[in-house]
């Protein structure tokens, strides 16, 4: 279910990949709990390290087609907070065990990144973590179309990057837009990008 590890351009050798170890270190330096005082319904994603051919890489979701909010847009696994969720941390877990099929065990909350609030009116916490598990996966169809993962390096060396200007309700807008593969990453899930790629680049 997921991609090769082809990066979109050259690597560029000046700036180095991060060990996994020195971003843990700096994620879970971030700590929180991802309360906030944002207005809007209660959300959570994980932002999910993996190693695919011995590669460090992020995974996102393709959202099916056939859900209400954001449908088809790339992602990452996460959604609204149940009343059976202890806190915003386990939304994540139990989001991203419900999509992609997981077991909580390989489920591994490092920190977090900034709140923000999506166009559908959700106060959305950002986890990040480590999943060790990510070949045959149990896919939720009626919810995941996709699973792709990009490696640290594409992300980190700034080939992905391709900010576009798009028409919202309030005019005309840019925002940090990604491609990789085909795939486009903007949106709550580009802001969410964009934030991880500086703690990358300063880890």
């Amino acid at each position: 279910m997921t991609d090769g590890p082809d990066a979109i351009g050259a690597l560029d050798t000046a700036s180095p990949v991060p060990s996994r170890d020195r971003i843990e270190s700096a994620l879970r330096d971030r700590g929180g709990d991802g309360e906030n005082g944002i207005e809007g319904r209660p959300a959570a994603v994980l932002v999910p390290f993996c190693e695919v051919n011995d590669e460090l890489s992020v995974l996102f979701i393709r959202r099916s087609m056939n859900l209400k909010n954001h449908p088809g847009q790339m992602a990452f696994p996460g959604g609204a907070a149940d009343v059976e969720d202890g806190n915003l941390s386990a939304t994540a877990i139990r989001e991203t065990v419900e999509e992609i099929g997981v077991t909580e065990s390989q489920v591994e909350v490092w920190g977090t990144l900034d709140p923000l609030l999506t166009i559908s009116d959700f106060a959305l916490s950002p986890f990040t973590g480590w999943l060790s598990q990510t070949s045959d996966l149990n896919v939720s169809e009626r919810e995941v179309s996709e699973v792709i993962t990009v490696p640290v390096s594409a992300l980190v060396d700034g080939s992905c990057d391709r900010d576009e200007t798009r028409k919202y309700e309030s005019g005309y807008v840019t925002r940090p837009t990604y491609a990789y593969n085909g795939r486009v990453i903007w949106g709550s899930t580009g802001q969410i990008v964009s934030q991880l790629i500086d703690c990358l680049r300063q880890a």
